[in-house]
Parts: C-alpha cells; structure tokens; sequence
C-alpha cells in the first residue's frame, strides 16, 4: 500500500495514457470479470456496456475531489456506463468506506473493496486512477482524477 500512496492526488495528462511503471494503456483488453459490491451483490463487468473503475481508499484525502469528478462525469453520461469505486485497502471496514462515498455525495458508482485481484489485474500504480473499458473490454482511457468533462468524454469515446 505504501507505493500507492505515494501516488494519491498524482496528475496525468488528459486523455488515454500510460501509468508510469508501463501500466495498461489505451487499447489493452481485459475479459469480463466478477466483482462483489460492499453491499454483497455481484455485478460482472463490462457487461455488454463500458465500464469505468475507479481506484481510491478511503483514507486518500485528495481522492475526495477525484471521486466526486469521477462520479460528477458518470452522472453527466447518464446511465450507459458500470461505474465502478474500487477500494484498494481489504481491510478497511465497510461504514469507513460508506461514509468515504457520502461525504463525496454518494456519486452513481457501485462500490467494491479489492482483494488484490483488480490492483493486479489492472496494473494500478497511482489513487485516483480512473479506467474506462468499451463493452468488449478494450481500455479507451487511462488517467489519474480526471475533471468530469474528461469521464464523460471517455465513457462517450467507450460508445456508452
């Protein structure tokens, strides 16, 4: 957890990019998986629509600002996304996390606490990062806490 750290409230350029260890970069494809919702659900995603995942813990304070332009952008796209808030910290109690997301004004996100199979399976080097998938799993966008205009322009460039 330490080397994520290190990364919370890092910036990237705007548009698809690469992480700094050479992380998924636009392009990249990755197969439907199944993730369990801290409300003990299972959602599959991409489900034959895009996919957004966003990578934070609720203890990252600058991923507050990041987590509310993230779920500001899946708001302005509307409902043709799987948004997804990934917690990267699997011991964090889950009332730590629900609080996280109301005090970020419970953004439309379906929310999951990681084991390590997402942080490895999406190569996540830095908080705050955001991936968008099209529907076939193809990543469209990479970046760290994008502005809103950012999301909702890679969920639109994901064909939501």
């Amino acid at each position: 957890m330490a080397l994520l750290l290190t990364g919370c409230g890092a910036q990237t350029s705007p548009g698809a990019a690469t992480g700094p260890s050479g992380g998924s970069a636009a392009g990249s494809s990755f197969p439907s998986t199944t993730v369990r919702t801290v409300s003990g659900t299972n959602l599959t995603v991409p489900n034959n629509k895009p996919a957004l995942f966003y990578f934070f813990t609720a203890s990252c304070s600058s991923c507050v600002t990041g987590a509310k332009s993230v779920g500001a952008g899946v708001a302005k796209a509307g409902s043709g996304v799987q948004a997804v808030a990934v917690d990267l910290d699997p011991g964090e109690p889950v009332n730590i996390i629900n609080g996280f997301m109301q005090d970020v004004g419970n953004p439309p996100l379906s929310v999951v606490r990681d084991d390590g199979t997402l942080l490895k399976r999406f190569n996540v080097d830095a908080l705050g990062l955001t991936m968008v998938l099209d529907k076939a799993g193809r990543v469209v966008y990479r970046g760290v806490d994008p502005s809103a205009a950012q999301t909702a322009q890679a969920i639109a460039a994901a064909g939501s």
